[in-house]
């Protein structure tokens, strides 16, 4: 038995079988919800940092508005002089110099000029305190009666002085805080504004010396340093709000 195929319609043979889209899912409540949420969290999110940020940039303003540049602050001591009470020549010396010495610790040895007959007497030069040396003379050398065998200082005593224009001292106050920073320094050492030198230097050019005195804690690093170096001086004005302006103390 034989099928017999009905040709097909042309005009169906060209039709094109248009579908329908499928349906999109709609969006439930719940899930609506959640992206407003997420949208409203991360906008508040954004707008609290751009506020913490311009909080800090105007708190940053502030600090740097209270911070006054003192200029150039050089590490100062103030020398223990050491010498013999009568003249001598210096026939030898036990330390030298940036030893740390203890007090009553022997220096150096002054033959002194004999008067007489006989073998003039050996003086011992010690130390008055502890600190350390900077300078000594040489062995043979003539030493005068009153001066320096041996010079030191007391590194627990070391200040940073700076000199100022009366302009900026009138800002200043005893007791306020200072950072100093420079070479030989890992950060900014703290400092108070200890008192205001009377002399004026540079023959009266209407420039004071104020006196920063290391914080305690400061010491041990101040110590290493040599004095006569030079460092940057800040003070910050908003410290010490009860102190005697440093004009008045000039």
């Amino acid at each position: 038995m034989s099928t017999l195929i009905k040709p097909a319609d042309s005009a169906a043979e060209t039709a094109v079988l248009q579908l329908p889209d499928p349906p999109r899912p709609t969006e439930g409540p719940l899930r609506k919800t959640a992206r407003v949420t997420r949208t409203t969290v991360v906008v508040l999110a954004l707008l609290a940092a751009a506020g913490a940020g311009g909080n800090h940039l105007v708190r940053q303003r502030l600090a740097d508005r209270a911070f006054v540049d003192a200029g150039t602050a050089v590490l100062s001591a103030e020398p223990i002089l050491v010498g013999s009470a009568d003249a001598g020549v210096i026939t030898q010396t036990m330390v030298g110099e940036r030893d740390d010495v203890r007090s009553g610790q022997l220096l150096a040895r002054v033959r002194l000029t004999g008067s007489g007959t006989g073998t003039p007497p050996i003086q011992e030069v010690r130390a008055p305190a502890a600190g350390v040396v900077t300078e000594i003379r040489a062995a043979g050398a003539v030493a005068r009666a009153g001066e320096p065998v041996v010079t030191m200082y007391d590194p627990a005593k070391l200040t940073f002085n700076v000199t100022v224009g009366l302009e900026t001292l009138r800002k200043l106050r005893l007791g306020m805080r200072s950072y100093v920073s420079g070479p030989g320094l890992a950060g900014r050492v703290p400092a108070t504004l200890a008192s205001v030198k009377a002399e004026v230097p540079g023959g009266g050019d209407g420039r004071i010396t104020v006196v920063l005195r290391p914080e305690p804690a400061a010491l041990p690093t101040v110590r290493t340093l040599v004095p006569g170096l030079q460092f940057a001086a800040v003070v910050d004005t908003n410290t010490a709000p009860g102190g005697t302006p440093a004009v008045n103390s000039a």
